[in-house]
């Protein structure tokens, strides 16, 4: 876990392309009205894969 950590959805930014929901190892991520959505907190690891492949960068670590 990277310092406590967790993935931040900028909704107003999400296309819902669903890109970091496939690739979050701990499936903390899931669709959800068409947008990506952190629905278990305490299962992101932090490692930060979804915001690597966020085409439109509107995840962050905080």
């Amino acid at each position: 876990m990277a310092d406590g950590q967790k993935a931040v959805i900028d909704e107003g930014q999400c296309t819902g392309c669903g890109i970091c929901v496939d690739v979050c190892s701990t499936k903390a991520l899931e669709m959800v009205d068409d947008l990506a959505k952190l629905v278990r907190p305490g299962d992101c690891d932090g490692r930060g894969e979804c915001v690597e492949a966020c085409p439109v960068q509107c995840i962050t670590l905080k």
